[in-house]
């Protein structure tokens, strides 16, 4: 028989034999739906001691039934609209390689697809098709990695991490998914300070037993004023840009900071100003531009633009 196999499925169809009166066994339902004895014994016992389902066993008629004739499983109510809205947000998560999350994430859909009522005809697997998603480039992380860092921050335990070749004993403390990529910010084992590590470089990972000392972190301050992906504890400064009017829309109709501020000068120009961390992604960011920027402050990026242009000059007519 074709049937689609999943749980969810097989305890709407034995909830539905049920409240008929057919008085449905493991034996017979095992064999309509490809299974095994055992799976139809453990469905049994998880409606009825999981989802309180009150079912006894009928020696005379063989099967199971109900004994509260109207008993209904618990169900949800879900829009088609609010399942597209999950749908798309599954599909945006695929970015983030080597992350469990867009496929427990797809999971969870088929079981409230499973949940829904049969006027609401909505095909996940087509809803996917639809829509697309990309994200900057990022290092792909190991699932069984990701699980342990995560069952590191949720339990508050130290984690002895192998990163890039070195072994060390840290405080996970937060994760921040930074420009589709995948950061943990911790505390290294007798250190003060905080520090930000890639999750797709971490080699090995392995869960301790003594708590986390998380004194003194603020995430939301520690990630503050960061631009792109760098979120450390650098002092932030202030950057005072002016774009030409070629590109004008282009910087207008985005926000590029969450702190930034804009003004359309009267020759058609842009000058945009914000506060950052990271003088290494602010360069890369404003070189990104090329001719069409122009730093205006502090002196020192506009120092490390020019040398940066002259070195590329430099390598050029080498």
């Amino acid at each position: 028989m074709n049937r689609c196999k999943t749980q969810m499925n097989r305890l709407l169809v034995l909830h539905g034999l049920m409240q008929e009166g057919k008085y449905p066994n493991c034996s017979t339902f095992a064999k309509e739906w490809e299974v095994s004895r055992k799976t139809i014994q453990r469905d049994i016992e998880f409606m009825k001691y999981q989802l309180g389902a009150p079912i006894e066993y009928d020696a005379l008629k063989r099967g199971y039934h109900y004994t509260q004739p109207h008993y209904m499983l618990p169900s949800i109510s879900m829009s088609a609209g609010e399942l597209v809205a999950l749908a798309i947000g599954t599909r945006a998560l695929e970015p983030y390689n080597g992350t469990p999350l867009a496929e427990k994430l797809e999971a969870v859909l088929g079981k409230l697809s499973d949940l829904l009522p049969d006027k609401i005809t909505l095909n996940p697997v087509e809803l996917f098709t639809r829509f697309s998603f990309s994200a900057p480039p990022s290092i792909a992380i190991k699932p069984t990695i990701w699980e342990t860092v995560v069952e590191g921050l949720l339990s508050k335990r130290q984690l002895e991490i192998d990163y890039l070749g070195k072994t060390s004993r840290i405080h996970p403390l937060h994760m921040a998914n930074l420009q589709g990529a995948w950061y943990l910010f911790v505390r290294f084992y007798d250190y003060d300070n905080f520090r930000q590590l890639a999750m797709g470089r971490i080699e090995k990972v392995r869960l301790l037993g003594e708590p986390v000392n998380d004194d003194g972190f603020d995430a939301k301050a520690f990630l503050d004023h960061t631009l792109y992906r760098f979120a450390g504890d650098n002092e932030p400064f202030s950057v005072k840009l002016v774009f030409d009017e070629e590109v004008a829309d282009s910087v207008l109709e985005r926000e590029w900071h969450p702190n930034q501020r804009t003004k359309l000068l009267k020759d058609g120009r842009v000058e945009l100003e914000f506060t950052a961390k990271g003088d290494i992604e602010v360069k890369r960011w404003i070189l990104a531009w090329g001719r069409t920027c122009t730093v205006k402050s502090p002196k020192w990026v506009r120092e490390m633009i020019d040398a940066e242009v002259d070195a590329m000059v430099a390598a050029r007519n080498a």
